[in-house]
């Protein structure tokens, strides 16, 4: 379930760039050469250390009791059905009864697009990549001007993945705020295709406006958000929607236009306060695959449920077991949500000379 959980790693510290290279165990190939993941030199492979997975606390569930919803993380007996073994963890997508497809990255039931709430977007957000003030390498506009564009489905916890490279169609940025000030500015751009749109997020004694646009065929719009002291910003693009959230809960949202294919963030300016924000991810929603990479791949109806990896591209899921439906009766539990919009991504921070950067809530 990398990177939403953290199970057994080989971990390596970059002798160029100092950063510690975590890869997950099942995608680790002793003797093949790998890059690190956050300067692209080539890393000594022979001081490798092995760190076990987090352990994980599930909730026993009876279907009567505890309802699994979609998107939810249940933990399910192996396949082997040794029950001494510790299952495995997966992410429900299909319920008993509905057709399941996938198709061009998301997920379609009973032949309608389906999308995750921002909320369940945030909880399996993958983070794409990450500044820090304290870095002292670049300032945040400088990263966003250099950031890969567009934002593809690439997953660098893989030390070998040869899976294909594609752009994906949610994306999000997430900046914290240095320090608590009632006013502030900051523009940004959502890149898609050759186009941009711009953004703005203006606030005045503690009430904000969201500006948008003006977009291909649609005229400028705003939102108000009034009495707000976030801590984190978040913007996400999930659909033909921009959202607007902060650590706790979505603040605004504004339908969008046409977007073009390939997505991505540019023309970052802080125009009142340079340093008001001392971190920032930028992150991707997940990219569904087919076995073995294809780009559709459909469920039949049937009893009980579709369940996908997070780590798309080595899962070992419903896409590969026949029959691909888990039974009630092999669903151990269900884990509960991150207490926090931002937890899940900070997990995911890279770890600079031995420390976590940034790791505050």
């Amino acid at each position: 379930m990398e990177p939403t959980l953290r199970g057994p790693r080989i971990e390596l510290r970059c002798g160029s760039c100092t950063y510690l290279n975590s890869w997950t165990k099942d995608a680790w190939v002793l003797g093949r050469e790998v890059r690190c993941q956050f300067c692209n030199e080539y890393i000594d492979t022979s001081e490798s250390t092995f760190k076990e997975g987090e352990s994980v606390v599930y909730v026993p569930t009876i279907l009567k009791k505890t309802p699994i919803h979609r998107w939810d993380l249940v933990v399910i007996d192996s396949q082997e059905d040794q029950q001494k073994e510790p299952g495995q963890i997966k992410r429900v997508v299909g319920l008993p009864g509905e057709s399941v497809a996938i198709r061009d990255g998301r997920l379609w039931i009973d032949g309608t697009e389906i999308l995750p709430s921002p909320e369940g977007f945030m909880q399996q957000a993958i983070l794409v990549s990450s500044w820090s003030k304290d870095s002292g390498k670049l300032n945040l506009s400088e990263f966003i001007s250099l950031m890969r564009f567009p934002i593809n489905n690439q997953l660098a916890i893989n030390a070998h993945d040869s899976h294909q490279l594609l752009p994906v169609r949610d994306i999000g940025i997430a900046f914290r705020m240095a320090k608590s000030i009632p006013s502030w500015n900051i523009h940004a751009s959502l890149l898609h295709g050759k186009k941009s749109l711009p953004i703005e997020i203006s606030c005045y004694e503690n009430d904000a406006q969201l500006f948008v646009g003006p977009s291909e065929g649609k005229s400028p719009e705003t939102r108000w958000i009034r009495d707000w002291n976030p801590v984190w910003i978040n913007m996400i693009v999930l659909g033909k929607e921009l959202i607007l959230l902060d650590e706790k809960k979505v603040r605004a949202s504004i339908k969008l236009g046409q977007l073009d294919e390939g997505l991505g963030w540019g023309d970052l300016s802080m125009v009142e306060l340079e340093g008001l924000v001392d971190q920032c991810l930028v992150y991707r929603g997940l990219h569904l695959r087919g076995v073995r990479d294809t780009p559709e791949q459909e469920f039949a109806r049937g009893e009980g449920w579709i369940v996908l990896g997070d780590n798309v591209s080595i899962s070992e899921d419903s896409r590969f077991w026949d029959p691909p439906r888990v039974p009630n009766a092999k669903i151990r539990g269900l884990l509960k949500q991150r207490p926090t919009l931002m937890e899940g991504l900070i997990r995911q921070l890279p770890t600079l000379r031995g420390s976590a950067s940034g790791t505050s809530l």
